[in-house]
Parts: C-alpha cells; structure tokens; sequence
C-alpha cells in the first residue's frame, strides 16, 4: 500500500511528467535573497597562488580577508586561458556546457556555416551564445538592473543587447547586478612575467581601483547591502599561463557581504563555475536552467 504520502508522492510526479507543472517546492540555499545588490570583481590573470602572502599591502583586498570568506585554491577550467574560463564565470557552465573551448571562440555565424571556428553549441542547444547570468536574472524579474563593464573587447560577445542596462558610468543606476572586468594584471604577466615587480604593481593598482568602487558603494548608500565577490580566470607562471597545475589552475573566491562569515577560510571545494549561482542566489534568484555550479553556501553564516 502507498499510503497517503505515497500516493501524494506519485500525484506530484505525474504532475511534472504530463503537465510540465512540478509540485515539489524549491528548496532556497543559504544567503538566498540576503543582498540587494551584487558586485563581481573579475581581475584577470590574478592567480590565487599570488595572492597568498600579499594582502598586507592590498588594503581593499584585505577586507575580503577580515569582514568576509576567502579562499585561494578555488579551482579554474582547462584550458587556463581567459575565454573559456569567462565564459565559466559569467555562466556558470564549463566549456563543455557553454560551448566557449579557447580563446579563438566567436558566436557562431551560420550564413554560411563556418566549419573552422573552434566552438561547440551551447548546452541549451538554441541561441548562438550560452545563457549568462544576466540574462537568468532578467528571466526570473525583468526589473533586474545589470551593469557590466570590461577591459577586453571579448567579453561583450556574452553581453546581448537589450539584457544589460549600463556600459559605463553605471553607479548614478545602482545596478542590481554588475560585473566588473580588470585587464591590466594579465598583461603585467605576458609583459614581465607572473610574481614580477611589475605584475604586483598592476596587483596594487587594481586594488586601488576596488577601493575607489566600494567608496563608490559607501556614497550610494549601498555598500551594506551589497555581496561583493572577487576572482579571476586563471593564473600563470613565466610569461603565460594554460597549463593544468596549481599557479595557472588556483584562482581567489572571495566573498563579502551581508551575512557572510567574517574572517572565515573556504574549505569546501569550489570552482568558477559556482561565481554565477552565488550572485544570483544573493539577490533571491534561482541559477539558470543550464548552470551546473552551485551555491557556495558555506561562506553564509547560519
């Protein structure tokens, strides 16, 4: 015999199956709804193995270490190189679900169908790109205001039209949800190498550049209410990086906000493909239909 909980088990099943209307609840992760608003500091070419030991004259950075949680061995896609791990980060897929493989990738023209161009099709299996985190806020609640910014023309190929709101001079809007993108510590390391002088100069350069937004933040009487996130796509060693080992494949995962654990070390794995969940989890939204990260639900406090 079923039973009452059985058969109310089985309705709710049948219901998915036949009518596309599933009966179960979403379970909410942690932080779920906890921030208004979400910053994303991409700092390119920024290995957590070179961040380790270098906070003390980061001041801004720092802050991720004492009022928030933090981790340097969070874990990049191969290959560690920046399309694909982007990619990563804005979708919350790997290459094999976004379709994005290396840096040669472009979104498809299919008129005519150019059988050269390094790419797969997006897990979805529609669409010419995979679908980004701006556009899953903007499905769930088309008042979600999106900002995103780049020093590297590339990213704006996952950047539609009609889906993010600012380009620049974004914080009179107060976007919702905002992505900020730091070349300059990428190209110290193809110019002088990774842990050079010269790369921690672009190092401290891009966190005076942090500081100056979360002042930015403290004006707009935001700032307490925002989940700020910093990471990178890959680190690197020598004068490149796309290998799979610990200075090209170890990037930061730091996390601030409201109830976030302060002082805390992230010791749970987790990976660039979790970035797009987490923001959007923040703001009281579900991950897209196609990301496979998850929620780092161990940064909140419980």
């Amino acid at each position: 015999m079923l039973g009452l909980r059985g058969a109310l088990v089985v309705f709710a099943v049948y219901q998915c199956v036949f009518s596309g209307v599933c009966a179960f609840p979403r379970v909410q992760s942690s932080g779920f709804g906890s921030a208004k608003h979400v910053i994303i500091f991409g700092c390119d070419g920024f290995g957590g193995m070179y961040l380790e030991n270098a906070t003390s004259f980061l001041p801004n950075v720092n802050k991720f270490y004492t009022d928030g949680a933090h981790t340097t061995r969070a874990r990049d896609q191969m290959p560690s190189v920046s399309a694909p791990n982007w990619a990563t980060i804005i979708t919350g897929m790997g290459p094999e679900e976004s379709g994005v493989p290396d840096n040669d990738w472009v979104p498809p023209d299919d008129n005519p169908p150019n059988v050269t161009v390094h790419a797969l099709p997006p897990i979805s299996g529609k669409g010419k790109i995979p679908e980004t985190m701006w556009r899953a806020a903007k499905s769930q609640d088309s008042s979600v205001v999106v900002a995103v910014t780049e020093s590297w023309d590339w990213i704006y190929y996952l950047v539609e039209d009609g889906i993010v709101d600012y380009n620049f001079r974004c914080m009179e809007h107060k976007p919702d949800l905002m992505f900020i993108h730091f070349l300059s510590i990428d190209e110290a390391g193809h110019a002088y190498s990774w842990g050079s002088p010269q790369y921690y100069d672009a190092v401290k350069s891009v966190d005076g550049y942090i500081g100056e937004i979360m002042t930015a933040f403290h004006t707009a009487g935001i700032y307490n209410d925002t989940l700020f996130i910093l990471t990178a796509d890959h680190g690197g060693y020598g004068f490149g990086h796309g290998q799979f080992d610990e200075v090209c494949m170890y990037i930061p995962a730091l996390f601030m906000g409201p109830q976030v654990k302060k002082g805390y070390q992230i010791s749970g794995y987790t990976t660039d493909k979790d970035f797009a969940p987490t923001a959007l989890n923040a703001l009281g939204l579900h991950p897209g239909e196609y990301m496979v990260g998850k929620v780092v639900e161990e940064i909140y406090e419980t």
